[in-house]
């Protein structure tokens, strides 16, 4: 039998082509960050793609897209995704550039943009190397090409590197950005600020008095005074990082942070996975060298006080961030700021889902100040009574123990993170007092802190089988905290709360439950306001 096809023929580009008669075609480019010919290479290329594209009688301008020559990642170029926004609506059908390189130097990004623009019907048209995406044979000729350039642009990166590495070995790196109490001159060299060095004496003088970097920040922004530069606001963050900063002695430490060497080029925190560089002298000091040492003294016998370690630190930008639970919805609650620019600004924290819909959640807002108030009364109340708490919590918790060996062995690794977190203050303490150059002290510091990390991992992945090993290990850590801190607080302190707190639990009936380190639950009652 005979069977009878029949061809449906496309009929997409047809209706289209009637629909629009002429195809809209728009052109991306990447301009010069030197902002004074940014604007005539703009200017430019508009007219060159203009002219470009009028030539072709079937054609229709639809724009220019420019971002600047820099990033090597498209989600950080502004005009690049304004453009695919325009694709997805349906507005253009054809994008000119000049390159590959000019398109895309990561190669992951490049296809999957490609692919997702021809998912939409949307060319892409390179001069350079006479490619139009809408053929089939494109994709594995662009993938190469476009491996050249992230390559090309991997090597430029590497060879940036190495003048910079180059210019900190010999101390003529002149920083991009300065610290706050100081400004560049003429030539690039570091000169102070008096209007913001008061201010950083101001918070040495104080914490050399006795006063907290919390209580420091809150004086500060009551009394009005400009934040730093690149702070929301004076908190007790800030004042730490101006207190650990030793350029406000004369020296300027090199090569804190280093980028990957790959793409996506990744800024990290350098942990002695690269050498630093240690300028002496370099600059006019704010503060005596005399105050530094005195101010690194106190500030490691507070940190040894509360036992705490620099491998532990808080990642988030706020204290709260992530670890207010919403009792309703099982939401995050998301930092807001009411009232803004009046007297009586505040900051409170809402859940996410009451923010996106009410009827899906309708728990109310709270305010910071309210929830730190309640951290502090719990807080006292488990200090006057933590004897007839925690004691009797731990013995049970310890009866309560699986396996002798890996139990004997969590030990073992705990006695030897103590001993190297003693070194570290040891260590600290030996630079704080001049018998130790700060260069040899980082190169040191970081060794052992690489070394607990490594003991923290073994540990982990035994406690991870061990049963209740968290809970006393959390429960030997706030007793630890208690026992080095036993009176009762008067205020509010960040690093005792990010140290002693998993979460915040927060009802509708004005109840806030915090869940600390140890899984122990404790809920503090509000009056509604």
């Amino acid at each position: 039998m005979t069977k009878m096809v029949k061809t449906i023929e496309p009929v997409r580009q047809k209706v289209l082509k009637e629909l629009r008669p002429k195809k809209r075609v728009c052109a991306y480019c990447r301009v010069s960050t030197d902002s004074t010919k940014q604007h005539t290479s703009y200017v430019a290329q508009t007219k060159y793609y203009k002219e470009y594209i009028k030539k072709r009688g079937e054609w229709e301008f639809t724009g220019i897209f420019a971002d600047e020559s820099s990033g090597t990642k498209v989600k950080n170029r502004d005009e690049f995704q304004r453009m695919i926004r325009e694709c997805e609506k349906g507005n253009i059908d054809l994008i000119i550039t000049k390159s590959i390189t000019r398109f895309a130097r990561n190669t992951v990004d490049s296809i999957e943009t490609i692919r997702t623009l021809k998912a939409l019907g949307v060319s892409v048209y390179f001069e350079k190397e006479n490619i139009n995406t809408i053929s089939e044979q494109s994709e594995q000729m662009l993938t190469i090409l476009s491996s050249i350039a992230q390559g090309e642009s991997e090597n430029i990166s590497t060879n940036v590197r190495w003048g910079i590495h180059k210019r900190f070995g010999d101390g003529s790196y002149i920083p991009s950005s300065v610290a706050y109490g100081y400004a560049k001159d003429e030539n690039g060299e570091l000169i102070i600020k008096e209007d913001e060095a008061g201010i950083i004496r101001r918070i040495y003088n104080e914490y050399l008095s006795g006063k907290g970097s919390y209580a420091i920040a809150r004086d500060l922004t009551c009394d009005n005074i400009p934040t730093i530069r690149i702070a929301e606001k004076w908190n007790e963050g800030v004042i730490k990082q101006i207190l650990q900063n030793p350029i406000y002695s004369g020296e300027l430490l090199l090569q804190k942070t280093y980028t990957t060497d790959v793409l996506p080029f990744t800024k990290k925190i350098n942990h002695g996975e690269l050498p630093m560089y240690s300028v002496k002298d370099s600059h006019k000091p704010i503060i005596t060298m005399e105050q530094e040492e005195r101010v690194q003294e106190i500030y490691e016998y507070r940190r040894a006080q509360m036992g705490m370690d620099d491998s532990d630190k808080y990642q988030n930008r706020y204290e709260f961030s992530s670890k207010i639970i919403c009792k309703e919805c099982g939401g995050i609650f998301r930092r807001q700021k009411i009232y803004i620019g009046k007297p009586y600004e505040k900051i409170q924290w809402c859940c996410v889902n009451h923010i996106k819909d009410r009827k899906n959640c309708t728990m109310k807002a709270v305010r910071e100040d309210i929830i730190k108030d309640a951290f502090l009364t719990m807080w006292n109340k488990l200090v006057s009574n933590h004897i007839e708490i925690l004691y009797p919590l731990l013995e049970s918790l310890k009866k309560l123990r699986v396996n002798k060996e890996q139990e004997e062995e969590i030990l073992r690794l705990n006695n030897k993170i103590s001993e190297l977190m003693e070194q570290s203050h040891i260590l600290h303490r030996v630079m704080i007092k001049g018998y130790m150059d700060s260069a040899i002290f980082m190169e040191k510091q970081n060794a052992i802190n690489i070394e607990i990390e490594e003991y923290k991992k073994r540990r982990n992945v035994l406690l991870e089988s061990n049963g209740y090993e968290k809970e006393i290990e959390g429960t030997n850590r706030i007793l630890q905290i208690i026992k080095y801190n036993p009176v009762i607080m008067d205020e509010y302190q960040e690093e005792l709360f990010i140290h002693t707190v998993d979460k915040v639990l927060v009802g509708k009936n004005g109840d806030i439950t915090f869940r600390l380190i140890n899984h122990l639950e404790f809920t503090e009652y509000i009056a509604k306001r």
